[in-house]
């Protein structure tokens, strides 16, 4: 309760220096700032962040805790080659039954990686030059997100409380009308609790280059590579040799056209290099299409999708074909529960989509979700829910997620500013692997958010 009412009050303090703030006389450089403040509840039953059924090998089964999150800051532009931003994040959890110190604790970084909480950490935090040494260059450097298309390649992975992916990194952007082409080298951070993320390592590094083509005026294409890399020497091999570092290369593609009637949006990743002592031979893809019904009631929106990405088939014969993902978001892509990430996976996904008001939408989502192979592991927990025997199949289960979003008028005659309610409910069915492999009971979650955002 303590800890409760402590952070209730940092809170208050910070929005109200931020209000001051905007009392205050304009300097004589721009300034832009904006404040999103998030609340939300969670209800997980029989599953958590990284287990699942009924008696979790560790963490509870049944949870209902609170979120609060707090994003601050602002950006000067004093000349009109020089841009400064300074940002704060505040991701804190109340009435949780996790033990966080053990649960969250991360062997290989020695650290927490908490997907909770991460106090008074920086957010978006840069040096960026702009128009030099020709005005279609420019380079940022420093705390940043990153993302791209549809966040499946580079996404910040913002459904998390403290965030997926938050960059200390270098960028250098070339921008020619409406087509980019980005160059990124950096780190993203651990999200320690109690400590500022300048005083320990990085999770992994990264980087690349990664372009935005608009073919014509629907229609971009989004070529890319990049290095997805950890020294944290955590990675085992199959023979049993010690463990090394990963080093995986990441070529491929997204093409996507999203407006009008009939939509799509596309992706292709080939990976390789090394696992630990292991070659690393992997790929992973994505498919969209879409039809709008805007002529008729609730303007419905009908979409098809399918996610792939490769399993490894033979777990001792020096070779991974396990797709790792690359840095992209999983917490709207493969189920809403979060029990599945882009690896060793198939997921058949139908979306309706409909608006019953000009603020209200409702999303209806309908998953089945596969290995792709039978002796690799389920990516809630690789380790822990595998059969290297292949015998308890191949199907995980089947989820429905029913998503509310509800658009609030702001409070005040006030630009920039949005308030938002977000209700949600899903279940999961567990299919022959999941009951084998962790249990036989249904998984539910609950949720009810408010966020407000404010420009100024």
């Amino acid at each position: 309760m303590m800890m409760m009412r402590n952070g209730f009050s940092r809170l208050a303090s910070a929005v109200l220096a931020l209000l001051l703030a905007t009392a205050m006389p304009a300097s004589a450089a721009p300034f832009e700032g904006y404040v999103d403040l998030r609340y939300r509840y969670e209800y997980q039953h029989h599953f958590n962040a990284k287990n699942y059924g009924e008696q979790p090998a560790s963490g509870e089964s049944c949870d209902g805790f609170w979120l609060q999150r707090l994003r601050l800051g602002g950006s000067w532009q004093p000349h009109q080659h020089l841009k400064l931003a300074v940002g704060l994040q505040d991701a804190r959890v109340f009435d949780s039954d996790l033990d966080e110190e053990g649960f969250f604790y991360s062997k290989k970084n020695d650290h927490q990686n908490n997907a909770y909480r991460d106090e008074w950490e920086l957010y978006e935090t840069f040096v960026e030059i702009r128009e030099l040494p020709t005005p279609a260059w420019s380079i940022r450097v420093g705390r940043q997100t990153l993302e791209y298309g549809d966040n499946r390649i580079f996404g910040p992975g913002s459904w998390g409380n403290s965030g997926r992916y938050q960059w200390d990194a270098v960028k250098l952007s070339y921008n020619r009308n409406a087509h980019f082409i980005d160059f990124i080298w950096g780190g993203y951070i651990l999200h320690e609790p109690t400590q500022l993320s300048l005083r320990h390592r990085h999770a992994g590094y990264g980087g690349g280059v990664y372009g935005h083509w608009q073919l014509n005026e629907k229609t971009v294409l989004e070529p890319f590579f990049l290095i997805k890399y950890d020294r944290h020497e955590d990675y085992g091999s199959e023979q049993g040799q010690s463990k090394g570092d990963l080093q995986a290369y990441n070529l491929g593609a997204r093409l996507a056209a999203l407006e009008g009637i009939w939509f799509y949006d596309a992706t292709l990743v080939q990976q390789w290099g090394d696992s630990g002592a292991d070659r690393l031979r992997a790929w992973g893809a994505h498919l969209l299409v879409g039809r709008r019904f805007a002529h008729l009631p609730l303007q419905p929106v009908l979409s098809l999708e399918y996610s792939f990405a490769s399993g490894d088939a033979d777990p001792a014969d020096g070779e991974s074909n396990t797709f790792l993902g690359v840095f992209g978001a999983r917490d709207r892509m493969y189920g809403r529960l979060n029990l599945l990430d882009w690896t060793n996976l198939h997921d058949a996904q139908c979306n309706l989509h409909l608006k019953p008001h000009k603020q209200v939408k409702l999303q209806i989502e309908g998953h089945r979700f596969w290995l792709d192979q039978e002796k690799d592991g389920w990516s809630l927990n690789s380790s822990r829910y595998r059969d290297k025997t292949g015998n308890s199949g191949r199907h995980l289960g089947d989820e429905l997620d029913l998503i509310l979003t509800w658009t609030l008028p702001p409070l005040r005659a006030v630009k920039k500013e949005n308030i938002e309610l977000l209700f949600g409910y899903s279940r999961f069915w567990p299919g022959e692997f999941a009951e084998k492999q962790a249990d036989n009971s249904a998984a539910d979650w609950l949720f009810a958010q408010i966020s407000y955002k404010r420009k100024f």
